[in-house]
C-alpha cells in the first residue's frame, strides 16, 4: 500500500520503540488500575488520624483512628501499615465491612525513625482496597511534650514560655481535646505533661480515665488549672488522685503566692480561687487553713492543682508566668520506664546457656583428643598392623568423623527444645494488684523454622526499639502482626540455634504489696509486706544512691526497713547494689549465672540514658521496691509446639514516703529545675551546669513530704562534692548575706581577684519578695547562709538561687544543695 503524502515517516528505532509501549499498555490493561490513595467507585471509602493531634515519640505507641464507610459490596480483610524504628514490623487488624457500615477502629503502631506521615492500608487478600495517610510529628527523645486540655487552650499556650532542654531543643506545647486522647495507657507515650483548665472531665471515657491514671502512674504530671467553670469539672477525678478537692471560691491576695509564683508583680490583685482541705501530698500555698495550690505523688507522676487562674493578664503578660509554668512542668527526664534505646533489655533476653559459647575446656579437650588420635594413636595402630599407607583413607574417615563429633557436641550444647525466654519490667503501685508490663520475648530455635505466635490478652507486639538484626533468615526480619485477642506474630522465622525478639506491652496483675516507709532522723525506715500468694525473690527498697537489700519475701511475710540514708555513693552501681556484686562466671554460662546477667542488665536498663549511659538512680521522686519473681507475665503460645519457657520478671513499685523529725535533703534527694535563664548558651546536666554571659536562676525542693520544714540549715556549695548521711548537718563555713556596703561599690569580699570559672550566686529572699546576692564563693567550699527560713519555703521546700555571670568566659561549676530542717 503507497504511503499518503503527508503520513509522517517514522524510523526503525522508533516503530520498536511504539510496539514496546503498545505491548506495556496491553499488560497495564490486563493487570487492572493501579490502586490510588482513595477507594473504587461504590467501594469502602476511609480516613485516618493520629490521636493525641498526632504527635509521637520514637519507641512510644501511637494510636490511629480509622474511619471506614462501605457503600458497596461486604468486604472481609485487614487493616495493615509498616512501622517501628526500622519499620521491621508490619501491624495489622482484622475488619468485616458489611454492605452500608460505617465503623471506626484503632490500630496501635510504632513510629518510623524517619517520615512525616503513616500510611493505613484496607487489604482483602493480595488486594488492597484503599489507602489513607495520616499526619506524623515525631518529637526528639528527649524533647518536652505539652498537652494542652482546656475551653480556651490558645490562652494557657502562649503563657507557656518553657525553656529548651540540652540539646536546645524547645517543648513543644500542642492543643488538645478529650476525644485525642487514646483509651490504652501504651498509646500515651508521647505526652510528658497535661495541662487541664474549664473541660468537664466526664467527657472522658471509663478506658480514658484508666489510662490517665496509667500514664500518671508511668511518669507523667497533670496540672490541674482554675479557671471559670468551677468545682464540678473535676467530678470524674477520683480522690485517691486529687492533693486536694476544691469545693469553694474563696479570695487569695497575691502576696499569698509568692512561694509559688515567686517575686509578685506590681499590677498583681486578689484572685479568686478553688480551695478546699489537703487529702494528701504537700501544699504549694494556702489562704487561712484553706489549701490553694497543693501537688500529690501518683505513683512515679504527680498530680498538681492550682486553685487560681493563671491566665490573668498579671500573670500571663508578665515574668511570673514563666516561673510558674517552669516550676510545675519540668524537663523531661531519661530513664525509668519510658525506654528510648531498650539495648540493654535485648541483651538480657538473649542470655541463654544455648546461646553461650562451648566451655574452653570442652573445646580444647576435642582439640587434644582430634590431634592425638589423627597422630600418634592413628600411627601407631596403623604400624601395628603393617598398613601405614592406609593412612590416606583412615585419616579422611577420622576427620569426617571428628567433624560429626563437634556438630553433635555443639548441637547437644544448644539443646533440640524451642525455648521461649521472657524477661518483663512491671511497674505497679503498692496496695493495689494493677500494673504495666514491657516484656521482652525470646524465642529460640535449634533449627531453621517458622512459627506461628499467639499471645493472649490482646498485647501491643512489635520489634524491639533498635530492631532485630539477628536470628531472622532474609528479608524474613521483618515482624508481621496482627493485633486483637490473642495478638499474633504470623510466619516468625527463626534461623538455626539463633533467637528472635518481640517486644511486648499490656496491662498486667501485681502481686499485692503492703509498704510503709518514712524518712526520719536521716534513717529510712518502715515495713514492707508481701500481702499476695506468690513468692517473692531479691526484694529490695531504692531511695536514691540508698539501697535496703530485704531478700526473698514468702507470701504473707514482712520484712523491716531500717537503713541508714547515704549520698555520694557512686563507686557501686545500683544493680550490684540490688542484685548483688557479679564477679565473673570462668566461661561457663550456667542458668544461675545467665540469671544474674539478666539482672543485672534489667536494673542497669531502669537508670539508662542515652546521653549520659546509667546514671544509678531511677527517676523516681521518693522510694521505689524492687522484686524479683522467676515466671512469665505474658502466655506466650507456639503453635504445634512444647516450647521450654524461661522467665524474669521484675517488679517497679514507686511507694509512698511519709517524712519527719531532723532531716538533711540533699543530692538524690533534692530535685533542681531550671525556671529562667537570658544566657547565650546554657547546658545542663545531671552533675554540672555550664553557660556563658547571662544569668541561671534554679529551683531546688526536697522529694515530696507531708506537712512543714523549719530550715535550721542551708548549705549551698560549688565543686564541693557530696559524701555523707543524711542525718549529719553538712560540715560548712558561715557566709553571711552581702552586707549593702556592697552594693554599688563592690569590695574585696564581693568579687574574686581573677577569673575562676565560677558565677555569683544570688538567693530569693521570701520575706522580701527581693533577690539578695552572696559574697563570691571559693570552688570546694560549702556554706551555710545566715537566716535560711528567709530563703526556704517551709511548704515546698523550694529555695530559689540564681546564677550570674557578668564576663564574656563562660563558667562551668557543679552544684550542691542541702537543707537542714524538722519536717512536722
Amino acid at each position: 500500500m503507497p504511503r499518503h503524502p503527508f503520513m509522517p515517516r517514522h524510523s526503525p528505532g522508533a516503530r520498536h520503540a511504539a510496539r514496546i509501549f503498545a505491548a506495556l499498555a496491553l499488560v497495564v490493561t490486563a493487570l487492572g488500575p493501579v490502586s490510588a490513595p482513595t477507594s473504587a467507585a461504590g467501594g469502602p471509602t476511609m480516613e485516618a488520624r493520629i490521636l493525641l493531634g498526632g504527635h509521637a515519640r520514637l519507641g512510644s505507641w501511637v494510636a490511629i483512628s480509622v474511619h471506614l464507610k462501605n457503600d458497596g459490596p461486604a468486604v472481609s480483610g485487614e487493616l495493615r501499615m509498616a512501622g517501628g524504628s526500622q519499620r521491621q514490623t508490619t501491624f495489622g487488624k482484622a475488619v468485616e465491612l458489611p454492605t452500608q457500615s460505617d465503623q471506626v477502629h484503632v490500630l496501635y503502631a510504632q513510629p518510623p525513625t524517619f517520615g512525616s506521615d503513616l500510611s493505613v492500608a484496607l487489604v482483602s487478600g493480595n488486594a488492597t482496597i484503599a489507602t489513607a495517610k495520616a499526619s506524623l510529628n515525631t518529637h526528639d527523645a528527649s524533647q518536652l511534650v505539652v498537652g494542652v486540655i482546656a475551653e480556651h487552650p490558645e490562652r494557657i499556650v502562649g503563657s507557656l514560655d518553657l525553656l529548651p532542654n540540652q540539646n536546645q531543643v524547645a517543648p513543644a506545647v500542642v492543643s488538645l481535646t478529650p476525644d485525642d486522647l487514646p483509651e490504652r495507657v501504651e498509646a500515651w507515650g508521647a505526652l510528658d505533661r497535661i495541662v487541664w483548665q474549664d473541660v468537664d472531665s466526664e467527657r472522658l471515657s471509663t478506658p480514658q480515665r484508666d489510662a490517665l491514671s496509667g500514664w500518671i502512674a508511668g511518669g507523667g504530671r497533670l496540672v490541674i488549672a482554675g479557671g471559670t467553670v468551677g468545682p464540678k469539672a473535676l467530678s470524674a477525678f477520683p480522690d485517691t488522685m486529687l492533693p486536694y478537692r476544691p469545693v469553694v471560691t474563696s479570695d487569695v491576695p497575691a502576696a499569698t503566692l509568692s512561694r509559688i509564683l515567686g517575686q509578685i508583680p506590681p499590677t498583681a490583685t486578689t484572685l479568686p480561687a478553688l480551695t478546699g482541705s489537703l487529702i494528701a501530698g504537700r501544699t504549694l500555698a494556702t489562704v487561712g487553713d484553706q489549701v490553694v495550690a497543693a501537688e500529690r505523688q501518683y505513683g512515679s507522676g504527680s498530680v498538681t492543682v492550682i486553685g487560681f487562674d493563671p491566665t490573668v493578664d498579671w500573670i500571663a503578660k508578665t515574668d511570673t508566668a514563666g516561673n510558674l509554668w517552669r516550676r510545675l512542668l519540668p524537663a523531661r527526664t531519661s530513664g525509668g520506664l519510658s525506654f528510648i534505646d531498650d539495648n540493654l533489655l535485648v541483651n538480657a533476653v538473649s542470655q541463654l546457656p544455648a546461646l553461650a559459647l562451648p566451655p574452653i575446656s570442652g573445646l580444647l579437650a576435642l582439640l587434644i583428643a582430634y590431634i592425638l588420635l589423627i597422630g600418634p594413636v592413628n600411627y601407631l595402630i596403623l604400624k601395628r598392623l603393617d598398613r601405614r599407607e592406609w593412612a590416606w583413607i583412615t585419616m579422611p574417615i577420622l576427620i569426617v568423623v571428628f567433624a560429626a563429633g563437634a556438630y553433635a557436641y555443639g548441637a547437644a550444647l544448644r539443646g533440640s527444645d524451642v525455648i521461649v525466654n521472657q524477661i518483663a519490667i512491671v511497674r505497679g503501685a503498692p496496695g493495689t494488684t494493677e500494673g504495666d508490663a514491657q516484656a521482652y520475648v525470646g524465642v529460640f530455635s535449634p533449627t531453621r523454622s517458622t512459627y506461628q505466635v499467639s499471645v493472649p490478652g490482646g498485647a501491643l507486639l512489635s520489634t524491639s526499639l533498635n530492631g532485630d538484626m539477628f536470628g531472622g533468615v532474609g528479608t524474613s526480619n521483618v515482624l508481621d502482626v496482627l493485633q486483637g485477642d490473642p495478638a499474633r506474630v504470623r510466619d516468625l522465622t527463626v534461623g538455626f540455634g539463633s533467637l528472635r525478639t518481640i517486644r511486648a506491652q499490656t496491662p498486667v496483675a501485681v502481686p499485692l504489696i503492703e509498704a510503709e516507709l518514712r524518712l526520719e532522723d536521716g534513717h529510712l525506715r518502715g515495713t514492707i509486706k508481701n500481702a499476695s500468694t506468690q513468692r517473692l525473690e531479691g526484694a529490695a527498697v531504692v531511695l536514691g544512691q540508698t539501697v535496703a537489700v530485704l531478700g526473698d519475701l514468702e507470701p504473707g511475710e514482712d520484712a523491716k526497713v531500717d537503713v541508714a540514708v547515704q549520698f555520694g555513693q557512686f563507686m557501686q552501681s545500683l544493680s550490684d547494689k540490688v542484685v548483688g556484686p557479679f564477679l565473673g562466671n570462668e566461661g561457663t554460662m550456667t542458668p544461675e549465672v545467665a540469671q544474674t546477667y539478666v539482672r543485672h542488665y534489667m536494673v542497669d536498663q531502669l537508670t539508662y540514658d542515652p546521653n549520659m549511659g546509667t546514671t544509678n538512680i531511677l527517676s523516681a521522686d521518693g522510694p521505689v521496691v524492687l522484686a524479683w519473681d522467676s515466671s512469665e507475665v505474658l502466655a506466650v503460645d507456639i503453635a504445634g509446639q512444647t516450647p521450654r519457657h524461661l522467665g524474669n520478671v521484675l517488679y517497679y513499685l514507686p511507694a509512698r514516703l511519709a517524712i519527719n523529725g531532723r532531716t538533711t535533703f540533699r543530692s538524690d534527694l533534692m530535685r533542681s529545675t531550671v525556671i529562667e535563664t537570658d544566657a547565650v548558651v546554657f547546658n545542663k546536666d545531671v552533675s554540672s551546669i555550664n553557660f556563658g554571659r547571662g544569668s541561671i536562676t534554679m529551683a531546688y525542693r526536697p522529694i515530696g513530704f507531708e506537712g512543714r520544714l523549719t530550715a535550721t540549715q542551708l548549705a549551698i556549695g560549688l565543686n564541693s562534692g557530696e559524701k555523707g548521711l543524711a542525718v549529719d548537718p553538712v560540715p560548712v563555713k558561715p557566709l553571711a548575706s552581702l552586707p549593702p556596703a556592697c552594693e554599688p561599690s563592690p569590695t574585696d569580699d564581693c568579687v574574686p581577684d581573677a577569673f575562676d570559672g565560677l558565677a555569683e550566686v544570688e538567693l530569693f529572699d521570701i520575706e522580701a519578695g527581693a533577690w539578695k546576692p552572696l559574697p563570691h564563693f571559693q570552688s570546694g567550699t560549702q556554706y551555710a547562709i545566715d537566716s535560711p527560713s528567709r530563703y526556704v519555703d517551709p511548704t515546698s521546700g523550694t529555695v530559689l538561687v540564681r546564677f550570674v555571670n557578668d564576663v564574656s568566659d563562660g563558667v562551668g561549676f557543679s552544684v550542691d544543695v542541702a537543707i537542714t530542717g524538722d519536717v512536722q
